[in-house]
């Protein structure tokens, strides 16, 4: 009986042994050091250029897909229902020519979509984008609306 008493220390003081142990690893700074080669993008890096190098689009929970500038008056009505597969083809194509003809230069392309925009949308964008060889870059944002009810 007295020799499982010394074993059960025995295993609560290698646990405390090992609990330090740890301790001192976790806060002892490590010495020796080693470079790890960063990937790099084969690409241009979009995001570091300037917004003179970038074409903005951006796609409005509503529907619209504006080109350019924020209040652009190039800008395509897209359909929220498909219903109508021809009418949805048809604005496929004008935001196609509306991308062709608005960024000559094929600059990249900044896809700028609201939080609750249809993603349809965005998938359409950038396979005009690849169709037409422009690069692009994707951003989601969600415009602040005032909350229901005030404050207090």
């Amino acid at each position: 009986m007295h020799k499982n008493r010394s074993n059960g220390m025995v295993v609560r003081l290698v646990d405390v042994v090992l609990i330090v142990l740890f301790g001192f690893l976790m806060i002892t700074k490590i010495q020796q050091q080693v470079d790890i080669p960063l990937p790099h993008s084969k690409g241009e890096n979009i995001a570091a250029q300037t917004d003179k190098d970038v074409f903005d689009v951006f796609i409005r929970e509503d529907g619209r897909i504006q080109c350019g500038w924020i209040d652009s008056k190039y800008q395509v009505q897209m359909p929220l229902d498909n219903t109508d597969k021809g009418f949805a083809m048809a604005k496929f194509n004008e935001l196609k020519s509306l991308m062709l003809t608005s960024n000559p230069n094929k600059i990249p392309v900044a896809i700028q979509a609201e939080f609750n925009s249809p993603t349809q949308f965005t998938v359409d964008l950038l396979d005009i984008c690849k169709d037409l060889g422009m690069q692009k870059s994707l951003v989601c944002f969600q415009l602040s609306k005032p909350e229901a009810g005030g404050e207090g």
